[in-house]
C-alpha cells in the first residue's frame, strides 16, 4: 500500500467494534459516532479486496456505512453509504 492510499484511508478512520475470527475481525458490532456507541443491525454486503475487508452495514440509528478493514494497518475507515440510505443500492 503507497503512503496515499494509506493517508487517505486514515483520513476517514472510524472507531469500530468487531468480533474477532482467527486471525482478523470477522463482523463489526458496532461504531463509535460522536462519541456513542451505534449498533450494527444488519450486514448487507461483504468483500474482500486485495488489502483490505469491505462490509455494507445498517446502524441502529438508520444510517447505512461502508466500512473497510486493513489488517496490515489494523485500521478501520468507513463513510456514510448516502446511495444505500436512499435505497438506490
Amino acid at each position: 500500500m503507497d503512503s496515499d492510499e494509506e493517508a487517505g484511508l486514515r483520513a476517514f478512520a472510524v472507531t469500530v467494534g468487531a468480533y474477532a475470527g482467527a486471525s482478523y475481525p470477522e463482523r463489526p458490532e458496532w461504531i463509535d459516532r460522536h462519541g456513542a456507541r451505534v449498533s450494527v443491525t444488519s450486514i448487507d454486503a461483504r468483500w474482500r479486496e486485495e488489502e483490505r475487508l469491505g462490509f455494507r452495514v445498517r446502524l441502529a440509528d438508520g444510517s447505512a456505512w461502508l466500512l473497510y478493514y486493513v489488517p496490515e494497518l489494523d485500521l478501520w475507515s468507513g463513510v456514510a453509504d448516502a446511495a444505500a440510505q436512499a435505497g438506490t443500492v
